[in-house]
């Protein structure tokens, strides 16, 4: 059943290959939990192997423009039509004990004028660290996302839980995934504990890819050589009354990278409060694989929404610290234990939509936001907002400006169904990126492009059945 679905997904006109080097959870499932079903069987006249269903169609259009300082003009970065599929099947628990998740996606454009690495198709090589821009075409495909053994076990007023295979972190610690519109996939073991308002939770991985890449693949160092074995995060999360929280968590790379957060939230009714404190840490000082001049880079994050109905207000701040002294380092924060793009990602919340991530060293950013629901004026479903930021203070040993920026964006957004498990969606979002500096785009500041133009049109269609 799972090869029909994966080969349905990849029916489309491709040339990706099938992964199947990470398939081998699927091999290995049907003996574990073969004689926990057939024990479910002689207690029950029937069994329910599939206990949801749920998926997404998606078409997605963006037009982006960037400007080009050497002639002042504003040139074509994107112009790509694609369309995104995907299918995700999880089963119950047998003998309240183990299951199986399984989920899949594909992609194919429907046309490309411009760059192929445009991350919602996937890329024309094999992982972050073979770039090969003599390529100038997305590679239609499809991919496996997640393909795990589910365990859960219940001893009192204690919980314990795990995953093995290919996974989406869940518990409190440092790793997270890239998104386009599917989640990244690390392959490894995740497991934790539950106890009343204490969760604690560790992982070990081994490998992973971006959702843009169809295949796993090993984690490297900057230099694109040296090899890394794996990473592991440990996290806490404890839960107060009154709606505040507070997580800690750790995490490193092998010989390599580390990081550490702390975040406490409140949540109480309309209001929603933050502070997240972000830190890195490298131990290579060796050439490139030396991101940061010293040992420790750092991003304070605050936030605070407002959602009286039918109105949401935001305010957010960002400070980072990230020293550099050479070209070698980055100048940038990145809160991940692999320092490549796309070679790992971690539990990092700030995201504004305004394209700039506003995180080079000394840099300070400042982003508000508003949207009104407009139900009560005879608009049902329909939304729309506005948002804005601003950053200063940047600095580069290499640039001889200070980086200044700001953003400007307005959305709208249409649910047109939601029923029955079905939603279908409509989004349209626009962007201006203003670059108040005349450096050429990623030169100095390694993070930082010019002037952008962009627009982004989203049609969603997702599904979610209970067969329970």
């Amino acid at each position: 059943m799972l090869e029909a679905i994966f080969l349905a997904l990849n029916s489309a006109e491709t040339t990706a290959e099938i992964p199947t080097e990470i398939s081998a959870p699927a091999s290995v499932i049907a003996p574990v939990i073969a004689p926990v079903i057939a024990g479910e069987k002689s207690e029950k006249s029937q069994i329910h192997l599939i206990e949801e269903i749920s998926g997404t169609l998606i078409y997605f259009y963006r037009d982006r423009d960037r400007l080009n300082v050497a002639d002042d003009s504003f040139h074509s970065n994107l112009d790509h039509q694609t369309f995104i599929r995907s299918v995700a099947l999880k089963t119950p628990y047998f003998g309240s004990f183990i299951g199986f998740d399984f989920a899949v996606f594909g992609a194919t454009d429907l046309y490309n004028y411009n760059s192929p690495d445009h991350e919602i198709n996937f890329f024309p090589w094999r992982d972050p660290w073979s770039a090969d821009y003599t390529k100038t075409k997305a590679q239609n495909g499809a991919s496996i996302y997640a393909e795990n053994i589910k365990l859960k076990l219940s001893a009192g007023e204690i919980e314990y839980w795990g995953k093995i295979g290919y996974f989406q972190p869940t518990g409190p610690g440092v790793l997270g995934v890239n998104w386009s519109f599917m989640p990244g996939t690390y392959k490894g073991a995740e497991a934790g504990i539950n106890y009343g308002s204490l969760s604690i939770a560790a992982a070990y991985t081994n490998g992973y890819k971006a959702p843009w890449f169809a295949n796993i693949y090993d984690f490297k160092k900057e230099d694109s050589a040296t090899e890394i074995d794996y990473l592991y995060s440990i996290g806490a999360k404890y839960r107060f009354d009154r709606g505040i929280d507070i997580e800690a968590a750790y995490g490193e790379s092998e010989n390599y990278l580390q990081s550490a957060h702390i975040k406490l939230n409140y949540s109480q009714d309309d209001i929603n409060l933050k502070y997240h404190i972000y830190l890195m840490g490298d131990r290579d000082q060796n050439g490139a694989n030396d991101l940061y001049d010293g040992s420790t880079a750092y991003e304070n994050y605050l936030a605070a929404s407002y959602s009286p109905y039918p109105y949401t207000f935001k305010a957010e701040f960002l400070q980072t610290s990230a020293p550099e002294s050479s070209a070698d380092h980055a100048g940038y924060f990145a809160y991940r234990l692999i320092s490549r793009y796309g070679g790992a990602n971690g539990a990092y919340e700030a995201w504004w939509d305004l394209r700039s991530d506003f995180n080079h060293n000394g840099e300070k950013a400042v982003f508000v936001a508003a949207s009104r629901d407009l139900d009560d004026l005879g608009a049902r479903g329909v939304s729309a907002g506005l948002s804005a930021a601003y950053g200063w203070g940047g600095k580069n040993s290499a640039a001889d400006e200070e980086l200044r920026e700001s953003a400007y964006a307005a959305d709208i957004s249409y649910l047109a169904l939601d029923e029955g498990g079905l939603k279908a969606r409509f989004n349209l979002h626009y962007t201006y990126y203003d670059n108040h500096t005349n450096i050429p785009s990623w030169t100095g500041y390694k993070n930082a492009f010019q002037d952008e133009r962009d627009i982004k049109l989203l049609f969603t269609l997702s599904y979610d059945l209970n067969l329970h």
